[in-house]
């Protein structure tokens, strides 16, 4: 059975998605951006911002949970240990899959997207 579109626009259901995972996580993002990003799909900062690419939209929903849990769990775990991996795995089975075309879909998508001018001076 497939979900109804959400009346949201694209950033505001991307934001929607963070908080709703936020809950799951026991986790309290301060603010939860939604911005051009060109270098990769996601950051947290120390000061509990989350922070999501706008081509994010674009991607897959199991794609997009991938980068909102990575970033999420950030808030609690800061490093990339055991723990942090194994909390990957019990919420995004399959998260190692999805990791390696993390850099290379980014630079793709900014790429390949006819809508970006590249300025040359």
């Amino acid at each position: 059975m497939s979900r109804p579109k959400s009346s949201l626009y694209p950033s505001q259901e991307l934001r929607r998605r963070t908080l709703a995972w936020a809950v799951k996580l026991r986790v309290n993002p301060k603010l939860i951006r939604v911005q051009e990003m060109r270098r990769k799909w996601g950051s947290c900062s120390s000061a509990g911002t989350i922070t999501l690419a706008l081509d994010l939209t674009d991607q897959s929903e199991r794609f997009q949970d991938y980068v909102i849990v990575h970033e999420l769990l950030h808030l609690r775990y800061p490093t990339h240990g055991r723990l942090f991996k194994a909390l990957m795995t019990a919420y995004v089975p399959g998260w190692r899959r999805l990791q390696p075309n993390d850099a290379r879909t980014v630079h793709a998508v900014h790429k390949n997207d006819p809508r970006r001018k590249t300025v040359r001076g």
